[in-house]
């Protein structure tokens, strides 16, 4: 398989994590869903705004929801269809020691993120530090 190709964090990659960041902290509650993880999402379209959505999870669990199409969802509902980079933040659970880290979208999210723009730059976490690749560069093998 070929490693893709990975950037450099911007300035404006590292505003479009801490607005993850600031919505995984609105939206955690320890005390519901028995304290399963939040993870909040933001989406910058080529116009410079910021979107944001937090993951909704389910107690029927194939509706639970991803931060990534929250966010999505948000800025598509502004009107908005051109998007330049989307980031996903982990909140820590109160029994860990863990800090807020930027998490890899899933699979589903990885199709969904390259339906709405193939050179969207996605951060993820690479070589223990933080990276953009392309969203198509995070499915090689796409055959469709």
């Amino acid at each position: 398989m070929i490693s893709p190709t990975t950037a450099e964090l911007s300035d404006d990659d590292r505003r479009l994590i801490e607005r993850a960041e600031a919505a995984t902290k609105t939206a955690f509650d320890p005390d519901r869903w028995d304290g399963a993880h939040m993870v909040g999402a933001a989406v910058r379209a080529a116009d410079g705004r910021t979107f944001t959505g937090v993951s909704m999870p389910s107690n029927v669990g194939r509706t639970s929801m991803c931060a990534e199409p929250v966010a999505l969802g948000s800025a598509i509902g502004a009107g908005v269809c051109d998007f330049d980079a989307i980031a996903a933040v982990r909140h820590p659970l109160p029994q860990e020691s863990r800090e807020f880290e930027v998490v890899p979208p899933c699979g589903a999210c990885r199709e969904l993120i390259a339906d709405y723009g193939r050179d969207v730059a996605v951060v993820v976490p690479h070589d223990e530090e933080l990276r953009t690749v392309t969203a198509i560069d995070l499915l090689p093998t796409r055959n469709w």
